[in-house]
């Protein structure tokens, strides 16, 4: 063989070898295999239910301590955060003025005592000369004129006295009741006048709930009711009860107000936190119709961003179909069971999947086993 007859040689089967495919051939049964799911039925809702409401949270009491006088603030004596108890000094305004005042006032009162004593004993020397007959009956008349005079001015002086005195309590302030101090507002050395805010003052040991309302929700409810608080810290439910509705302020308006009080020992809450209030709503004056309402189990929802969702069985001839239904949703009550109220997007009758794979996807068809059921593929 020459050269040029090994060269094509060689060519011809580089070239067949390049047009040789060593991919399988493909296989008529390699298709995907369908997951397995577990469903069950959609129940009708037979239990009462709760609406969810926000609320904001009060101290029990709350005081703005003020002061009726007009000086300098003298001295703070709390932090913002202090305990303190009734009666404890808080601050004190500058009370010169008013210590001159009743210094005075204590002069006032011992002259109109000495004045009112030396005339006691005129009229009574007067009344000896008369009995001997050695002066008129009017001069003894006019020394009783004029104890009854100095008695007058002994008792205005010891009011003026007195009154000073209560006006010296103003300027030192004191906690009216056992609690925290909230807020200090002013500090030492400012000007201050009647009615001007100096601190905030809190008792913690009784924190109650002010939820706004409709007037349909708050008829539904009556004083003493107990309803349930949601804490932010792990979902934790408080008893609270209902002590008092108060109606909107203006006398046109629709809206209440419901106040609420916790049992002590909610340390988890403080003043001006949001919370959630649960509120029945099976009471026959709601406009909710829970009778129309279904039952499904918690582990079948599904959750993205502010939506709910379930995935719904279909049947599609002999196949079985998964699709993706959005739901709205209720409260159920407290510790009742794992069945969430579901108010609109489900049927009676209609099947769930339980615990969905995140693999699963709308349309995807399924091999399905019921809940509760040994061998319930179809």
């Amino acid at each position: 063989m020459n050269t040029l007859t090994r060269t094509l040689w060689f060519i011809s089967a580089l070239a067949m070898a390049g047009c040789t495919d060593d991919r399988p051939e493909p296989s008529e049964n390699n298709t995907t295999e369908k997951p397995e799911v577990t469903v069950t039925e959609v129940q009708l809702w037979q239990s009462e239910t709760n609406r969810a409401l926000p609320g904001v949270m009060r101290p029990g009491k709350r005081a703005v301590i003020s002061t009726r006088m007009t000086g300098t603030l003298k001295t703070v004596e709390v932090e913002p955060g202090d305990q303190v108890t009734t009666g404890q000094p808080l601050a004190t305004v500058d009370s010169r003025e008013v210590e001159s005042a009743i210094d005075a006032a204590k002069s006032n009162v011992q002259a109109a005592g000495a004045a009112l004593e030396q005339a006691k004993q005129e009229h009574e020397r007067l009344q000896r000369l008369y009995e001997e007959d050695l002066i008129a009956r009017v001069r003894m008349e006019r020394a009783g004129v004029r104890i009854r005079e100095l008695k007058a001015q002994l008792h205005k002086a010891k009011a003026e006295l007195q009154n000073q005195q209560t006006t010296l309590d103003y300027t030192r302030l004191s906690a009216p009741f056992n609690g925290m101090v909230a807020e200090t507002l002013i500090d030492p050395g400012s000007f201050v006048g009647p009615g001007q805010a100096l601190m905030v003052l809190e008792a913690r040991d009784r924190l109650r709930v002010d939820v706004p309302v409709s007037s349909q929700v708050a008829a539904s409810l009556t004083p003493g009711q107990v309803v349930s608080v949601v804490a932010a810290k792990e979902g934790r439910t408080l008893p609270a009860h209902l002590i008092s509705i108060i109606p909107a302020l203006d006398g046109q308006a629709t809206g209440q107000r419901l106040r609420l009080q916790l049992e002590p020992g909610a340390s988890e809450l403080a003043p001006g936190q949001v919370v959630t209030v649960l509120i029945p709503t099976t009471d026959s004056r709601s406009s909710i119709r829970t009778q129309d309402w279904v039952a499904l189990p918690e582990n079948a929802l599904i959750r993205r961003g502010q939506l709910t969702g379930t995935l719904v069985l279909e049947q599609n001839g002999e196949e079985a179909v998964v699709h993706l239904k959005w739901i709205k949703t209720a409260n159920p009550p407290e510790n009742q069971s794992d069945m969430i109220p579901v108010t609109e997007g489900l049927s009676p009758g209609e099947l769930v999947v339980l615990a969905p794979s995140s693999d699963l996807r709308d349309g995807q068809k399924v091999s399905v086993k019921l809940a509760g059921a040994d061998n319930g593929q179809r």
